[in-house]
C-alpha cells in the first residue's frame, strides 16, 4: 500500500512564521499609507485655510477703503454646533456678508444701507448687492449654509474667527480696552485644535495650555 507522506511540522511552522511576517508588513504598509494620506489631508486643509485668510484680509482692506472702517459682527454671542463641537459663528457670518455682499444683517451698522438688497443672506447676489462684493468669485468651498446662517469656513470646514478692535473715539484714543492682539482686527482658524473652539485671541496671551494649543491655529498675529 502507498504510504501517506507525513506532514513536515518544521516546514509548517516556518510557513506560519512567514505568513505572520507578511501580515505584519502589510499592516505596517497600510498604516503608513493611511498615515501619509491623513497627513496630506491636514496639509491641504492648512494650505487652503492660509489662502482663505489671505483673501479675506485683502477683502477687509477693500471694505475699509470703501466704508471707512473694518466690519464688526452684529451678534457677537452667536454660536453654532458642528460635529458635537460649539463654535462662535458671529464673525464668520459677518465675513460672509462683508465679503460676498449677500445680505447685511450680520454686520453691525448704525443705519441700514439704502438699496443694498435683502438684509438676510440667501446664497444669491442680486443687482443691488453686487456693488458690495469685496471678494469676487468666492468659491463654495470657503463658505457654507447651516441652520439658516451663511458663514465663511476654513479648510477644515469650521467657521472662521474674527474680532474687530475697539473703535476709536474723536480724540483718536481707544474708546474701550483693547479687544484684539492686532491694531485693527484678529482673524484666525482653530485649525486642528478641536478642544478650544470658543477661545478668543486675547486668551492666548495668558500662557499655559491654551497658548500652546493655539500654536496649531492659523492666525494673523
Amino acid at each position: 500500500p502507498m504510504k501517506t507522506p507525513k506532514l513536515n511540522s518544521a516546514r509548517a511552522a516556518f510557513t506560519l512564521i512567514e505568513l505572520l511576517i507578511v501580515v505584519t508588513i502589510v499592516a505596517l504598509l497600510f498604516a503608513l499609507t493611511v498615515g501619509g494620506f491623513s497627513y496630506a489631508q491636514r496639509a491641504a486643509a492648512r494650505s487652503k485655510t492660509a489662502a482663505t485668510l489671505k483673501a479675506v484680509q485683502s477683502g477687509l482692506e477693500r471694505y475699509n477703503t470703501e466704508f471707512g472702517e473694518y466690519p464688526e459682527p452684529n451678534n457677537p454671542g452667536d454660536t453654532i454646533s458642528l460635529r458635537d463641537k460649539t463654535y462662535t459663528v458671529a464673525g464668520a457670518a459677518m465675513l460672509y456678508q462683508a465679503m460676498s455682499g449677500d445680505g447685511y444683517d450680520a454686520i453691525k451698522v448704525a443705519v441700514a444701507p439704502a438699496n443694498a438688497g435683502p438684509a438676510q443672506s440667501d446664497g444669491n447676489i442680486d443687482v443691488n448687492e453686487s456693488k458690495n462684493i469685496m471678494l469676487t468669485d468666492m468659491p463654495k468651498e470657503v463658505w457654507r449654509q447651516q441652520d439658516g446662517r451663511y458663514f465663511m469656513i476654513d479648510g477644515f470646514g469650521n467657521p472662521l474667527q474674527y474680532i474687530r478692535a475697539a473703535p476709536q473715539n474723536l480724540t483718536g484714543t481707544a474708546a474701550a480696552s483693547p479687544t484684539t492682539i492686532n491694531t485693527h482686527y484678529d482673524l484666525w482658524s482653530y485649525s486642528e485644535d478641536e478642544e478650544n473652539t470658543m477661545a478668543t485671541s486675547l486668551e492666548t496671551n495668558a500662557g499655559g495650555p491654551l497658548k500652546q494649543a493655539s500654536e496649531k491655529w492659523i492666525k494673523n498675529w
